[in-house]
């Protein structure tokens, strides 16, 4: 594992368009631009974390309970410096949060949910869970995600929303969701999702 940071072969490097692209593509976290100025080295790493899939500073933050800003002083870093799968983030001193082992080698078998919906029925019951004004958003945005399979999930991400199990699996447990297979369940998923934007104030949580 690498620690988030600068050094000056980074400090020299200019990102084309298409190597952003190709970054994505084998699995590149940050949904900003990289910074050209890459971040300070962190001088010291008592508390390591391990960056898994669909991790970005603020899921993070939020997932350790520390404030961004504190992450990011922390790493010498901004918002735009990029994270991959496997980078080592330095958490601030004094946080709490282990990271689960289980976290790093991500989501496995889940067993499969008690219903099963088509692709036709995954979408009624968004229709069924969203208020009118936000149902069309919804719907492509679980298109985009899951391509409406309801049981869909990544190491990460869960179900018709992709739900990042890690990032809110302290407050879904309000909700009665406290296994990630829950999230298998259309209605669970959808009703998560709608948690989700009304806590985030609307879509940021999917980068829309």
């Amino acid at each position: 594992n690498r620690a988030v940071g600068s050094n000056p072969t980074l400090s020299a490097m200019r990102f084309t368009r298409r190597l952003l692209t190709a970054l994505v593509a084998v699995g590149l976290l940050s949904s900003g631009v990289p910074s050209l100025q890459g971040a300070a080295l962190a001088t010291s790493c008592a508390r390591p974390y391990v960056a898994v899939d669909n991790d970005s500073w603020s899921r993070i933050a939020d997932k350790t309970g520390v404030t961004l800003r504190a992450l990011l002083a922390q790493n010498k870093a901004t918002t735009k410096t990029m994270i991959l799968v496997g980078d080592t983030v330095c958490l601030p001193k004094g946080t709490t949060y282990n990271q689960p082992s289980t976290e790093a080698t991500g989501l496995r078998n889940l067993p499969a949910p008690p219903v099963r919906y088509t692709r036709a029925q995954a979408a009624a019951v968004i229709r069924e869970v969203f208020p009118k004004r936000l149902e069309a958003k919804a719907l492509a945005l679980a298109k985009r995600e899951s391509k409406l399979v309801a049981t869909s999930y990544t190491s990460c991400c869960v179900g018709l929303f992709q739900i990042n199990w890690w990032a809110h699996k302290s407050w879904l447990k309000n909700m009665g969701v406290t296994k990630a297979s829950q999230l298998l369940d259309a209605k669970t998923n959808a009703r998560a999702a709608l948690e989700m934007y009304k806590r985030s104030g609307g879509w940021s949580p999917w980068h829309m």
